[in-house]
Parts: C-alpha cells; sequence; structure tokens
C-alpha cells in the first residue's frame, strides 16, 4: 500500500509515495527497536500543535500518564515546561523520560523545584506564524519509558528508509520470510512501519 509521503533526507513535501509494511512480532522482540528508539525515529505529526495535543491526541498517551510518567521533556534539545505553549515543527526534535537521578535530572524535570536554574536553557516558542499541515517530527525515548511506550509509537508507525530497515533485522530480530519481502520494497522510497506486539510471530 502506498501513500504521499514527506521525504525524510530533506523534511520537505514530496512526490514520493510512502510505502507501508506491518508488522506483528512477539513481545521478546521489543527490546531490539530500543536503540532505534533511543537515537531517534521519524514520525508523522500534525504541524504547529502544542506539544500537549501532540502527545495526548496524536499518540493517543493518557493525560494523567504524560503529567505523572514523562517528567522530562526536550524540544529541539531545550527542557520544556509549558506543553500548551510549545509547538512542534517540521523536524522538531522531542525527547521524552521519565524520571533521571541526581541533581542534573532534579534541573531537567519538567516544572520541577530546581527548574529556575535552568532558565537560560529553557525552551521558548518564537514569535511569528505557526505552519500547519502534515509533516515529520523526530522522536526520542529514554530509561523506563522504552518498554512502556515504545510499542505505542511502533504500533502507530515509524518512518524508515529501507536501509534501515534491514540494518534492524539483521542486528537483532529473527523475522524468517521478513527478509523476503523486504527484497521486494523500492529502495528509494520510505516506510511507514506499523508493528504491533503479542504471544507469537505471525
Amino acid at each position: 500500500m502506498e501513500q504521499q509521503g514527506t521525504d525524510l533526507a530533506t523534511g520537505q513535501s514530496s512526490t514520493l509515495r510512502r510505502q507501508q509494511m506491518a508488522l506483528s512480532l512477539p513481545w521478546d522482540q521489543l527490546s531490539a527497536f530500543f536503540p532505534l528508539l533511543q537515537r531517534g525515529v521519524a514520525l508523522p505529526a500534525r504541524l504547529g500543535s502544542p506539544l500537549k495535543e501532540l502527545l495526548c491526541q496524536q499518540f493517543a498517551i493518557p493525560e494523567d500518564y504524560v503529567a505523572g510518567r514523562i517528567t522530562t521533556i526536550f524540544l529541539d534539545n531545550r527542557p520544556v515546561d509549558d506543553l500548551e505553549r510549545s509547538l512542534v515543527h517540521q523536524g522538531s526534535r522531542v525527547t521524552l523520560s521519565a524520571a533521571m537521578p541526581g541533581l542534573v535530572g532534579a534541573t531537567m524535570r519538567r516544572s520541577g523545584f530546581y527548574a529556575s536554574l535552568r532558565q537560560g536553557i529553557s525552551h521558548a516558542e518564537p514569535g511569528g506564524e505557526s505552519e500547519a499541515g502534515e509533516g515529520t517530527i523526530r522522536l526520542k525515548l529514554f530509561n523506563l519509558l522504552l518498554p512502556e511506550l515504545g510499542p505505542v509509537i511502533l504500533g502507530r508507525g515509524i518512518l524508515l528508509r529501507p536501509a534501515e530497515l534491514a540494518g534492524l533485522s539483521g542486528a537483532r530480530l529473527g523475522w524468517g520470510r521478513f527478509a523476503a519481502a523486504l527484497s521486494r520494497l523500492d529502495q528509494e522510497r520510505e516506510i511507514l512501519l506499523t508493528v504491533s506486539f503479542g504471544a507469537g510471530d505471525e
């Protein structure tokens, strides 16, 4: 199946048509995706949305989980306190983490006691009109959020080049007939990969 896509190399809308692939894997293979999720994965997103809308509506993460579990959020490498006023743009880099240890972790914690110590590096939304429409952002997950949010993000779909997908499968996963499916992909077009996890491999 194909759909209109965005070129991952440029981040701009293009005439490339996106390939789609769906996998069903056993739960014990979830950890194979952790290095990829830590490096960052490209995701389709509605641009101009507040971070809260991105997480709670587009990614369908419960609000109480966002408020209580995701204690540290970076947008374009800057810590975020206000999820309502911080907007995502084309190519935005969003990093999510549960509580981190030590003073650094406490300082980076969203709206924490020590947040004032990082005032100079905290995210501030630039002025001007915000872009709208469909685009891509890049998401990273760390520590306890990998096993908890990894299935949510992978189930929604991540954008990969065929070479990235081949490298992932070769590194950790024994997907059997998956290799044959890879050989049929157009190597010049990005893939929207969705992964579900269950008791066994289909």
